[in-house]
């Protein structure tokens, strides 16, 4: 598989920015002008891709369920889903609206029609969410697209993670990326199990992130240090809102806040190589010790410890050296509280 691909123009994978996508979800609400309003605010925020979901009733959710009674009553969640199911002429809509403000267009199919149309209007990768990890002709159907694949990977085992990964490279599509997730909504912090992403990284060496449904950004903050090139996180214009995601989702201003945190981080983290910023070289003069003369010493005379000191600006020969320099020869007169150099010396 490959450690690094596109989605789009934008490199994703271990050296590059953390790629961000604000999942807007449902919380568009059934409302065309609110889907773009939060387009827009996921642009203002700083995130890479906003992604929607591309479903319809009938083709997630059975009607009926068994009651408490174990009698197969209507599901409660089904006309939620109806209500809620992106419209098919709204894709092309939103797709548009994304590229005029400079955004990428994504959104997670869960049904063959939809992914057809997603691949139709030219969506640039597929996310498939934790639910499809085992709906193994989806993934192959979805694969078969020859576009970067996300896969979530909420509540599952790494041999199922390993079978979907088999899944998409037997269709000869190497572009995959893994998100770890706790399919909770919203999970605990003992839930979330950051490492189990890493451990990701180290079986499949391909890009890796979390899908994340904690409050606040300690967990994408986290996941960043750990190594995610990917971070998904759910955007709301108002926690307060109704509707199912509204209430783990992050308002406008905290995705910003997080998004320039996850920036500040990645620039924080460095390339890993133990090295002297270059800001960092002065310092190495104002806080590191020197030897310096202690006393006057004349030209010609031996210089003994009792002349010597190791105080600070480094602008002598380095504290190593003291034991070289006691015994030597003053090569010149030394005046106190002078530094030491090595002409300063006969050895």
């Amino acid at each position: 598989m490959r450690s690094v691909f596109t989605i789009g123009t934008r490199p994703v994978g271990a050296g590059y920015p953390a790629y961000v996508i604000a999942e807007i979800g449902s919380n568009h609400d059934s409302d065309l002008g609110r889907a773009k309003e939060l387009i827009e605010a996921a642009k203002y925020a700083g995130a890479d891709a906003v992604k929607f979901q591309s479903f319809t009733a009938e083709g997630l959710l059975n009607p009926l369920r068994p009651d408490g009674s174990g009698k197969w009553a209507p599901h409660p969640a089904y006309p939620v889903l109806e209500r809620l199911a992106l419209p098919e002429e709204w894709h092309e809509i939103l797709k548009v609206h994304c590229a005029s403000v400079g955004i990428t267009f994504l959104s997670a199919p869960f049904e063959s029609k939809r992914a057809a149309l997603l691949n139709e209007i030219g969506v640039e990768a597929f996310k498939l969410a934790s639910g499809e990890l085992t709906n193994e002709p989806f993934i192959e159907e979805v694969a078969s697209f020859g576009k970067p694949v996300i896969l979530s990977t909420g509540a599952a085992y790494m041999e199922e993670v390993r079978r979907a990964v088999e899944l998409v490279t037997g269709q000869k599509n190497h572009q995959v990326a893994l998100l770890h997730c706790a399919s909770l909504y919203p999970p605990s912090y003992e839930d979330v199990n950051i490492r189990a992403m890493a451990a990701l990284a180290r079986e499949f060496a391909c890009p890796v992130g979390i899908s994340d449904h904690t409050p606040g950004s300690t967990v994408a903050l986290g996941a960043v240090a750990l190594g995610a090139s990917i971070i998904e996180k759910h955007l709301t214009l108002d926690r307060n809102l109704k509707g199912p995601d509204h209430p783990y989702a992050m308002e406008v201003e905290e995705l910003k806040t997080m998004i320039s945190g996850v920036r500040d981080l990645e620039k924080a983290l460095g390339d890993g190589i133990k090295r002297p910023s270059p800001n960092e070289m002065a310092e190495r003069t104002g806080a590191r010790r020197s030897v310096y003369a202690n006393a006057d010493i004349r030209k010609g005379e031996v210089v003994t410890s009792d002349k010597l000191k190791l105080v600070r600006h480094a602008y002598g020969l380095e504290p190593k050296e003291l034991g070289h320099i006691i015994g030597s020869v003053a090569a010149r007169d030394l005046r106190k509280d002078m530094p030491v150099r090595s002409e300063d010396l006969c050895r």
